[in-house]
Parts: C-alpha cells; sequence; structure tokens
C-alpha cells in the first residue's frame, strides 16, 4: 500500500504534479512552491532535490482512496472482478499520466533515483504496486477463492500487460479497443486461469 503522508506532504506533492504534468521536468521548485503556499526553503524541508520531488509527485496518489487500499480490503468478500477490474482502470489512468513524463525525464539523460526520503527502506512505487497486487492475490487463494501458486508472477503479467497497452499508444498511437474492455479482458484471462476446479475454471496454471 502507499506510504501516509502528512497533509502538508499531500498538498506538496499535490502541487508538484500539477506544474510537472503542465510543464515538464524543467518546472522551477520555485513555482511549485508557490502553487503549495508555501516558500522554496519550507520545499526542502521536505524534499532534498528537484529530482526526489519529482519521482514522489509521479508516483503518489493524492486525494481520495488509494486504489490499493481499496482493493485489500475488498479481500476475500467482494467481488473480484469488479475490484480488478476497477483497480486495473486506475492503475491504466495513472500510467498514461505518469509513464510519458518518466520516459521523457529519463531519455534527456537524468537517471531517476529512489526518493531519498524513503529513508532506504521503502520500495519505489511501482514495486509497492506489484507488491499489493501479489498480496491480493495471495490473500483471495488463502480463502480458496483462487488457486494460484504464484502470485507474484500474475501480479507482474497484470502491471505489464496495462504498461504494454500504454505504450503501443503513446509511441504507435495504437489501440485496439477501449481501455476498459482492454482491463475487463486482463482480468477474465487471469481469473480463467486461477479459479479452482470445479468453479468454473480449470485451475492454476502457475
Amino acid at each position: 500500500m502507499s506510504r501516509p503522508v502528512s497533509i502538508h506532504t499531500e498538498s506538496i506533492l499535490k502541487a508538484a504534479q500539477k506544474i510537472f504534468l503542465k510543464r515538464g521536468y524543467k518546472a522551477s521548485t520555485k513555482m511549485i512552491a508557490s502553487e503549495a503556499g508555501i516558500s522554496e526553503g519550507s520545499l526542502f524541508k521536505h524534499f532534498k532535490t528537484k529530482q526526489d520531488l519529482f519521482v514522489a509527485a509521479m508516483e503518489a496518489d493524492v486525494g481520495g482512496v488509494a486504489w490499493a487500499d481499496e482493493l485489500m480490503k475488498s479481500a476475500g468478500s467482494g467481488d473480484m472482478r469488479a475490484a480488478l477490474e476497477k483497480a486495473g482502470m486506475q492503475m491504466l489512468q495513472r500510467l498514461e499520466i505518469v509513464l510519458p513524463r518518466m520516459i521523457m525525464v529519463r531519455s534527456s539523460g537524468i537517471v531517476l533515483a529512489r526518493p531519498s526520503t524513503c529513508g532506504g527502506h521503502d520500495l519505489p512505487g511501482p514495486i509497492r504496486k506489484l507488491h499489493t497486487l501479489a498480496n491480493y492475490f495471495r490473500a483471495e487463494a488463502k480463502t480458496g477463492r483462487l488457486a494460484m501458486r504464484n502470485p507474484e508472477l500474475y501480479a507482474q503479467i497484470f502491471m505489464g500487460t496495462l504498461t504494454h497497452y500504454v505504450i503501443q499508444k503513446m509511441i504507435f498511437k495504437f489501440r485496439a479497443v477501449s481501455p476498459k474492455v482492454y482491463v475487463s479482458t486482463v482480468v477474465d484471462m487471469i481469473l480463467r486461469a486461477v479459479t479452482p476446479s470445479g468453479k468454473g475454471g480449470k485451475g492454476c496454471l502457475a
């Protein structure tokens, strides 16, 4: 799940998201501080470098309940298809915004390392998302609703297919189906593969 942030930090991340998505990495920290209603010095008390702020802003889920929290709360009792489709749509929408920015900055020669505000212990956002998906699959498997020996593999497949969809659209302007149909199809394929025998599926494949 996403790391909790203070109200003050969330306002900075929200301002940074707005400015970075509008102006790209070249946007100044002075502009971001102004948008957040704080001084530039205060901004750097929360984030040591502009790079730290950029990565944190691109990864952050600010405002509302994070999809990861909703997904985990539904484990064991909720509608798996609906929960995964909702999480998948939110992830896809986020990837469509963030991935182009990340690639643009990386191609300019800037190495996007893990933010120093993580304290060296937290995982990067994309890896945390993988762990959340794997934990959800693992929780559902424990209840017997899924037959899955390798939750990490299916989490990678789920996120990987969404990333590929965004890259195809971004680079080749190609989109075979709508995002909703794509996510629904991916969820359907996964659930068909891991539905326990006797419940309409063929059982665990991996």
